[in-house]
């Protein structure tokens, strides 16, 4: 299993807001090193790519301010970094990662919808806002 199909799994299964968020945070993070891959090909994708990193790495800082955020784990991180598909075409990963970002999108709003805490509410909209635009750069149809 690839990076961002783990990342999938990890944010579907994810049940209360401290899961969701370091479910989404990983897959922000998950979502770059596949971004950085992409990115280092070049070709006719290369912009979409760039500015999907940007998002992401948007989405990902967004989420590093919620308070209900657990700690970062990064041994977590380098062990799925390392099962990288650098062998992925340039469209499979773009469905991939959008389809990814469109799950991050829904679980994120659902979050600050269930959230009584303002900055956990803030954290989760604009990482949510985030998702949506790589999904939306990358050829996906974002969600309202």
């Amino acid at each position: 299993m690839d990076q961002i199909e783990s990342a999938r799994m990890r944010v579907e299964e994810a049940i209360g807001l401290p899961a969701v968020l370091d479910a989404a945070y990983d897959a922000f993070e998950q979502m770059l090193s596949a971004i950085t891959v992409q990115q280092d090909r070049g070709g006719e994708a290369f912009a979409a790519f760039v500015m999907s990193g940007t998002a992401a790495a948007n989405g990902r800082d967004a989420l590093a301010a919620a308070p209900s955020l657990p700690p970062v784990s990064s041994g977590d991180l380098a062990s799925m970094a390392a099962d990288s598909s650098s062998d992925l075409p340039m469209e499979d990963a773009a469905a991939g990662l959008a389809s990814l970002s469109q799950l991050l999108s829904r679980r994120l709003t659902d979050a600050s919808d269930h959230t009584a805490d303002t900055d956990d509410r803030v954290a989760c909209v604009h990482a949510a806002r985030h998702a949506a635009d790589v999904c939306s750069l990358l050829g996906g149809t974002p969600e309202p």
